[in-house]
């Protein structure tokens, strides 16, 4: 492999693919996919949770709402210099809730004393009260050295599917820009990676460039244009959707390794088909299988399909991706989706080899 011939066509194709407008409508098409999420699909915030205090703001019990707040709430904690203050406020919605801290709580709890803590709210209550009220006694419960009244043991129990849920756990906007990313990658794949070889062939600068590279150079070269196209087009979906992978390790992994399985199999499309017409016609029946399987990675399907489907590349692809998002282990066994992905990346290229090694020879 000579790298400045393999760059040389890299540079080419890079520019020239972009003057395609069947490459074009690849590479866009998920792109307009992304801003019609953002105006469908609601994105997801925290609960609001506007609270005031009156109180030393070095107590204990502040952090332990602070701390409470997680990810379930966006807590807008605002300190006030009196009980008068943070009931005015209450009262005029400039806070969701409010509560008073004697100077000493901290001290007095700790000693055993009962000090008086007001909690300020609306009538009609509302979900920051609750939760300030909850957190409170928690921290008072920490203070006093008490131990929790009970031990609450989580179990968790497969129900059906072991991937059940996992739509409703990461939301449909997020589901669906993931399977929009992986539809992305399968159209660059299969779409404008075939195309760009083809067209070298069918308008035979193939021949030409082959005086200069071999197969090999050639294939490389090719294979780059689709992974660049894949991971600038991967950052511009997360950039416009704002999503931000909470495991990027993750994340990146699956993305780069379903890239070159994806990009593996589009290249012997380019090698089977003679003309980018064909490619263009027939790689539309091909995309339904390759990019369906991330649409239903995450909704329970029948045992017999869902075998089927795990053999799949995207589904694969798609359940490592999901964990990379999430941060959070969503589908289990996620080695069994590395593996499947490796052996689609042997097969692919290894396919690739044996048919260059026949036109070499």
């Amino acid at each position: 492999m000579r790298a400045p011939i393999v760059l040389a066509i890299f540079r080419k194709d890079v520019v020239d693919a972009i003057r395609d407008s069947r490459v074009l409508v690849s590479l866009l098409t998920p792109i307009i996919l992304a801003l019609l999420y953002n105006s469908v699909f609601p994105e997801e915030r925290l609960v609001e949770a506007k609270v005031a205090y009156a109180g030393p703001e070095t107590s204990a019990l502040v952090q332990t709402l602070k701390d409470s707040a997680g990810q379930r709430f966006d807590l807008r904690l605002r300190h006030v210099d009196s009980e008068a203050e943070a009931r005015r406020l209450v009262a005029t919605q400039g806070v969701d809730a409010a509560f008073v801290l004697p100077a000493d709580v901290d001290d007095a709890v700790r000693a055993g004393r009962r000090p008086t803590i007001t909690l300020i709210q609306p009538t009609g209550g509302s979900s920051a009260a609750n939760f300030v009220s909850a957190s409170l006694e928690t921290g008072l419960r920490a203070l006093a050295g008490q131990p929790p009244i009970a031990t609450v043991q989580v179990e968790r129990v497969q129900a059906g599917s072991a991937d059940q849920g996992v739509l409703g756990q990461l939301g449909p906007r997020r589901y669906f820009v993931l399977a929009t990313i992986v539809m992305m990658l399968g159209m660059i794949s299969v779409l404008a990676v075939p195309i760009i070889l083809t067209e070298e062939a069918e308008k035979k600068t193939l021949d030409a460039l082959l005086l200069v590279a071999n197969y090999r150079e050639v294939i490389l070269g090719k294979a780059l244009v689709g992974a660049a196209y894949g991971a600038v087009s991967v950052a511009l979906m997360l950039a416009l959707t704002r999503l931000l992978p909470l495991d990027m390790m993750t994340f990146v992994a699956g993305t780069t390794l379903l890239a070159a399985a994806l990009i593996g199999l589009g290249l012997l499309l380019g090698g089977v088909f003679r003309t980018a017409a064909q490619v263009y016609t027939w790689s539309s029946l091909i995309l339904l299988p390759v990019i369906a399987p991330a649409f239903v990675a995450g909704i329970p399907v029948p045992d017999t399909v869902d075998i089927a489907l795990r053999t799949l590349p995207t589904l694969q692809g798609m359940r490592i991706l999901t964990n990379g998002l999430s941060g959070k282990t969503l589908f289990n066994d996620i080695w069994v989706s590395y593996a499947v992905l490796g052996v689609w990346v042997v097969i692919a290229y290894g396919a690739l080899a044996w048919r260059l090694s026949r036109r070499e020879s």
